[in-house]
């Protein structure tokens, strides 16, 4: 199939299927005529890659799941090295929390001061 119709199948932009392969995750075959041409492997990759990428996994931390596919697997995440990703992705996702955390106390330190504030008599 043509790249506008893996991208149809798929529900992404030919702007996504390209930067997809330019980021290694797609290698498509070239017809003698020079086109790409893709096949329904590719649709079920660009489909995981695009669910990853929306839970906030960039594109190169979607490799491991697009080799998990392409070793046969019925899904992407069975293979160790995606089991890892998840984890390290739930490790950022842990970090930005307590992050967000510690802003929230400084933040609602400093409203409670703002809040509770009364300027001294000037004499």
């Amino acid at each position: 199939m043509h790249i506008k119709t893996l991208a149809e199948r798929a529900g992404v932009s030919v702007k996504a299927v390209r930067y997809y392969e330019s980021r290694g995750l797609l290698s498509p075959e070239r017809a003698t005529n020079g086109y790409r041409t893709y096949d329904d492997e590719d649709v079920r990759i660009v489909r995981e890659v695009r669910a990853l990428l929306s839970l906030g996994l960039t594109a190169e931390q979607t490799h491991p799941f697009v080799e998990c596919l392409r070793a046969g697997n019925d899904r992407a995440d069975v293979c160790p090295a995606s089991l890892s990703a998840y984890r390290a992705r739930i490790a950022d996702i842990d970090a930005r929390m307590q992050e967000l955390a510690d802003l929230r106390g400084q933040l609602a330190g400093l409203l409670a001061e703002a809040e509770n504030y009364t300027p001294e008599e000037t004499r």
